[in-house]
């Protein structure tokens, strides 16, 4: 008798407990992490099915090749183009208080700030202008008015995200529009 109480249990925690691992790291960024703000571009404020929410672009987003380590730039040529290698890219302050791109390495670095993100290896491998990294902060929910008045103040007002960081991790908070 006690097997089968016990089995249903078993089987019915273990989503659960699935679902309390995924949720965990952005809970502990959010709840420790250090706060940052990076300049931002709105793109595109609502959807059908998921409801209001703000699709964003980051400047941080576009990388010079200046910025890659050499580690990196030879793995353009093992790789496919299109493919995406993780990265963790340093930020540094500028003088009004934005963050910005520093570095991209393979390595974790040991001190200072930093993300981690996925680099999607270029189509065009001699001279690209920028390559891309994404970072998982392209999607902000908010109120049906917000959402409004961000799309309606995009092209016009800058804006930046408020985004909690934690040993790379990262977790957008909040949108400014100045």
């Amino acid at each position: 008798m006690n097997k089968t109480v016990s089995r249903p249990f078993i089987v019915f925690s273990i989503p659960v407990l699935i679902l309390l691992i995924l949720a965990f790291p952005p809970f502990l960024t959010t709840m420790t992490g250090e706060e940052i703000k990076i300049k931002t571009a709105p793109v595109d404020p609502t959807d059908l099915f998921r409801g209001s929410y703000v699709a964003l672009s980051y400047e941080i987003e576009a990388v010079q090749p200046s910025q890659l380590a050499d580690s990196i730039k030879s793995e353009f040529k093992t790789r496919n183009m299109g493919d995406y290698k993780k990265v963790y890219v340093r930020l540094k302050q500028n003088g009004s208080g934005l963050y910005e791109v520093d570095s991209v390495t393979k390595k974790k670095p040991s001190k200072g700030m930093y993300l981690k993100g996925e680099l999607q290896i270029p189509y065009e491998l001699k001279n690209p202008k920028s390559i891309q990294i994404r970072y998982g902060l392209d999607n902000y929910f908010t109120s049906e008015e917000k959402a409004k008045e961000m799309e309606s103040n995009a092209l016009t007002t800058p804006s930046m995200a408020v985004i909690k960081v934690r040993n790379g991790n990262v977790v957008l908070t909040d949108i400014i529009i100045e």
